[in-house]
C-alpha cells in the first residue's frame, strides 16, 4: 500500500514538474515571438493556460482570439488585474471604448502597485475623452 502511495506521489511530482517546464518553454516561445508554437504547446497540454495562450495570440494581433481566453482568465475571478489590464488592451484595439473603460476601472481599483494604478488613470482619462469626443 506504501509502495502504491509512494508511486502515485512520483507520478504527481513528475507531472508538475513536466507542465512546470511547458509552461517555462512556452513563456520562452511567446517572449521569442514563436507564438505559433507556444501556443500548439499550450493546446496540447491537458490543462489550457488561458492567460499566455491569450498573450500569445495578442502577440500574433489576432486580438479577437486573444479576447475569448482572456475573458475565460478573467471568469475565474472578475477582479483580477492581470486579466482586466489585458482585456482593456484588447478593448482599445478592437476600438470597444466602454468596455476598455470599465476594464481598465477595475485595473485602477484593484491594483496594488502605485504605477499600474497610474497606468489605468492615464487609460481611463484618454478613453473619457474619446468617449466625449463622440
Amino acid at each position: 500500500m506504501i509502495k502504491k502511495f509512494l508511486l502515485f506521489i512520483l507520478l504527481v511530482i513528475v507531472n508538475i514538474m513536466v507542465f512546470c517546464s511547458e509552461i517555462e518553454q512556452a513563456v520562452k516561445l511567446i517572449n521569442e515571438g514563436k507564438y505559433d508554437e507556444a501556443i500548439k504547446l499550450l493546446e496540447s497540454n491537458g490543462e489550457q493556460n488561458d492567460i499566455l495562450l491569450s498573450i500569445a495570440y495578442l502577440g500574433k494581433r489576432d486580438f479577437q482570439t486573444a479576447k475569448i481566453f482572456a475573458l475565460q482568465y478573467w471568469l475565474q475571478n472578475e477582479n483580477n488585474v492581470l486579466a482586466n489590464f489585458i482585456l482593456g488592451f484588447i478593448s482599445e484595439e478592437l476600438k470597444d471604448y466602454q468596455s476598455a473603460l470599465l476594464y481598465w476601472n477595475s485595473v485602477y481599483k484593484n491594483a496594488k502597485d502605485s504605477s499600474l494604478r497610474r497606468l489605468a488613470k492615464r487609460h481611463i482619462d484618454v478613453l473619457k475623452r474619446i468617449s466625449e469626443g463622440k
